[in-house]
């Protein structure tokens, strides 16, 4: 006789970490993920309310809960989970999450930290900072994509696949951001080891390399940049502006865009690939 999990139509899941900031690349991918008819496990560090920064009076963001509300309201399907990945506990109830919810399809490990990017030259770094951008940035993503692994070999998806966030920070020097770049090419190097040794088992493994982006955290940079200058964060806004051929900051949904298709069925032959979308940055 046939399980009920059998039985049951296929349910694909997407994971999007670091996914609760309001205006972030992680909330961007959930929603779009969502809008592609996947069931999306929404997981953010932090659920304290903050203001929601618009004309909306009174209102309240709630980090992920309040990515999972937008989603249902849109008609998708969504869950969320809060907690520290460098806690057991939070890649335990992540992993549980995506089984009561259908079969893992796709992971998008999208949480890191800035590292304070801007504060400090590389030998000034405090060793404290140093160990928690590599952990945060480094270490999560290979304990929880581990976890997970298992569950891409129960999953009955055929299309398979991880997306990791990177930075166009891991591809060259910057000054003042040593302990970012430095995770940064290690979340690209571990790419490309995650490709080729999870092919043999139809997963797919990706990265998505954003330039500057109009997110919170970019937000911090600016205003840590502007400090360190002694100018206005406009000016600074300026400066970067002339790095970017195209004169502007990538929008969010754009970065979702690319991780929606390298998800997707129409990148079915692509692994092991760091995709860039900055504007043309690099270029210069």
């Amino acid at each position: 006789m046939r399980s009920s999990r059998e039985t049951d139509a296929i349910r694909p899941v997407a994971l999007v970490t670091g996914a609760g900031r309001q205006r972030g690349i992680g909330r961007a991918c959930a929603v779009r993920l969502a809008s592609d008819g996947y069931t999306v496990v929404v997981h953010a560090r932090s659920s304290e309310s903050s203001e929601i920064n618009d004309d909306e009076s009174g209102q309240q963001w709630r980090h992920a809960a309040s990515v999972v509300e937008e989603i249902l309201d849109m008609g998708g399907s969504a869950q969320c989970v809060v907690g520290d990945l460098r806690n057991s506990s939070t890649i335990d109830e992540i992993r549980s999450t995506i089984v009561e919810n259908g079969d893992l399809a796709a992971i998008v490990n999208n949480a890191a930290t800035s590292g304070e990017a801007n504060a400090y030259a590389i030998h000034e770094t405090p060793e404290d900072l140093w160990r928690e951008t590599l952990e945060i940035n480094v270490t999560t993503l290979f304990t929880l994509t581990s976890s997970l692994i298992p569950l891409f070999g129960s999953s009955r998806v055929e299309n398979k696949s991880i997306v990791n966030l990177s930075s166009t920070a891991g591809k060259r020097p910057l000054q003042r951001y040593g302990a970012y770049c430095a995770s940064k090419a290690a979340v690209e190097a571990m790419t490309v080891q995650q490709a080729i040794e999870l092919a043999k088992m139809g997963v797919r493994v990706n990265c998505v390399a954003p330039g500057s982006t109009a997110t919170d955290m970019i937000d911090n940079t600016l205003n840590r940049a502007a400090k360190i200058a002694g100018l206005e964060q406009e000016q600074i806004l300026k400066l970067v502006m002339k790095k970017i051929p195209m004169r502007r900051f990538a929008e969010p949904t754009e970065i979702a865009g690319v991780v929606s298709f390298l998800v997707g069925r129409d990148s079915s032959f692509i692994t092991g690939q760091i995709i860039t979308v900055d504007g043309g940055m690099t270029l210069l």
